[in-house]
């Protein structure tokens, strides 16, 4: 798992060190120089009548560090020096009116040149960045803003102008290295080599698709830093260690009985792909609660699903149920949506602290563990309550909205919208986007999944990882984890299909790779 802290927390982490008389500044430098070489040699295998980049002379600008005046351009340089002395050419731009002045000292006794963005022309500077083969963005550290001065425009658009790979340092410059709010043209990274913890902004919506492959360095802050991260993200060992398997002796029921409540005659196949991703992901009976005419559609796709042709939710007429799904295709006035939440909400007059209700076993019902889509959504008011397994799963729209009949400000930024719908609802809340945030129920940390493609953008695709997250609940996992791991099978699944978002995709693709995407990664073969 990736854990991420603010950038107040590793500043007082790394605080002790300091006082300590630690070199934190050259320990960060030479695994930034490391990581640059191995990018380098790693090129020049690609492409084996191209220079060595290890020589005893450095030829031509090879690095370029965009360095600013603080310690994030001082560990630029430092790490500009240490390559030129491992014999790769590395200079830099002085992207401020000043740089550190250890961090040029270094660089010049190595007989690296440090370029002045006031004084070169800019057929200086497109000269100079043109032979680069790859730029370090060191400009900013964790003390950014999104927020960049006119006189750094026309150095960036250069930058991209020439294509040149982007390794960021520490964090991308122009971004809030805790909420991860960025500058609109602030520098995309291939990678993130960051220093001593992840940054929770490098997790979240804005940072997120500027920071590339992260690369953590160690600096020792580990014990300085708080128990609880304040975002985190689950990698493929995480669902290797939690994904649900069925034992030798499993059966149907063991494995987890989902009820879908989804689908009407005007969007049928939303029960289609509810029930088809909670049966790929691997529920062991997938039961449909709709009319007649949805359950002869979804039939006709998923012969094993169990129709249930009603009206309500009855959960001593549907028979045993491990979870329910609704609201996929339904709209708020449908009967289905009121009776479903009916089901998995507590009386708010009598719930206890943990959300229970008075005999402490679930929603009125007597189920505590579902998913809320689209209608379902739509048809929550602020009598309703939940448990933090019980998943929310609103695009940015329907958060809006249901952010306004809850009396929450409807403009926040997506991981306050997220954390503060939980906290209204007592439910775990996945919201939708690029970057997946799982803000879950009982208070833990934000979880921010960055899986998928942005192929997934079509219609239906939210049904299916409703049915995905369905599945899991049933099996018994609790909500934030469901959230977070359906997040990134999902993601991953949506990739597949789309070989790595080079086409286009529909909704029952996703459902339909499920399978091959999972058993990808718990072998370990899917990146």
């Amino acid at each position: 798992m990736i854990r991420g802290y603010t950038a107040q927390e590793v500043r007082e982490a790394e605080q002790p060190l300091l006082s300590a008389g630690q070199p934190l500044m050259l320990r960060a430098a030479r695994a930034l120089a490391d990581r640059v070489r191995e990018r380098l040699e790693a090129g020049a295998d690609e492409e084996p009548d191209s220079p060595e980049p290890h020589r005893e002379t450095p030829v031509g600008p090879r690095v370029l560090v965009l360095a600013g005046r603080g310690s994030n351009g001082g560990d630029g340089l430092h790490a500009a020096a240490m390559l030129r002395r491992d014999g790769i050419a590395a200079e830099a731009i002085a992207a401020s009116d000043g740089v550190h002045a250890e961090g040029a000292a270094a660089l010049r006794d190595a007989g690296g040149t440090i370029h002045s963005l006031a004084e070169s022309s800019a057929d200086d500077l497109r000269q100079v960045i043109a032979g680069a083969g790859l730029v370090l963005d060191a400009i900013l550290g964790i003390g950014g803003r999104p927020e960049i001065p006119a006189a750094l425009e026309p150095l960036l658009e250069a930058v991209r102008a020439e294509q040149v790979p982007v390794i960021a340092v520490d964090v991308p410059s122009f971004v809030d290295a805790t909420s991860g709010q960025a500058a609109p043209s602030a520098l995309a990274a291939s990678e993130t080599v960051t220093f001593g913890a992840v940054k929770a902004g490098l997790l979240l919506p804005g940072a997120a698709h500027l920071t590339g492959t992260l690369h953590p360095v160690d600096l020792g802050l580990g014990e300085h830093l708080p128990a609880r991260p304040a975002a985190e993200r689950l990698e493929d060992s995480d669902l290797r260690a939690l994904w649900p398997r069925p034992e030798r002796d499993a059966t149907k029921y063991s494995r987890g009985v989902v009820a879908v409540v989804a689908g009407s005659p005007r969007f049928p196949g939303a029960a289609v792909l509810t029930c088809s991703g909670a049966a790929r992901a691997g529920a062991g009976m997938v039961r449909c609660v709709a009319p007649q005419s949805v359950l002869d559609l979804v039939l006709q796709t998923r012969p094993e699903v169990v129709g249930q042709p009603t009206d309500t939710v009855d959960l001593e007429e549907i028979g045993r149920t491990d979870a329910l799904v609704v609201g996929s295709g339904i709209g708020g006035e449908d009967p289905r949506a009121r009776a479903g939440l009916d089901v998995l909400s507590h009386d708010i007059d009598h719930a206890g602290e943990h959300g229970k209700d008075r005999d402490g076993d679930g929603g009125a019902g007597g189920l505590e563990r579902g998913v809320i889509d689209a209608g379902g959504l739509a048809a929550m008011t602020a009598e309703h309550r939940f448990g933090s397994d019980v998943v929310l799963t609103p695009h940015r729209g329907e958060a809006e909205r249901l952010a306004d009949r809850l009396g929450i400000g409807t403009d926040l930024p997506g991981p306050e919208l997220a954390a503060a719908l939980a906290g209204a609802t007592g439910a775990t809340v996945l919201l939708k986007g690029a970057v997946t945030l799982i803000a879950p129920g009982d208070g833990g940390p934000l979880r921010a999944q960055d899986d998928a493609t942005s192929q997934l953008a079509t219609a239906g695709t939210g049904d299916v990882l409703a049915g995905v997250i369905g599945t899991l609940l049933a099996a018994g996992l609790p909500g934030p984890d469901a959230a977070a791991l359906g997040a990134m099978l999902h993601g991953r699944a949506g990739r597949l299909a789309s070989r790595d978002g080079l086409q286009p995709l529909v909704a029952l693709d996703v459902a339909d790779h499920l399978p091959a995407a999972l058993g990808a990664i718990l072998a370990g073969a899917l990146p």
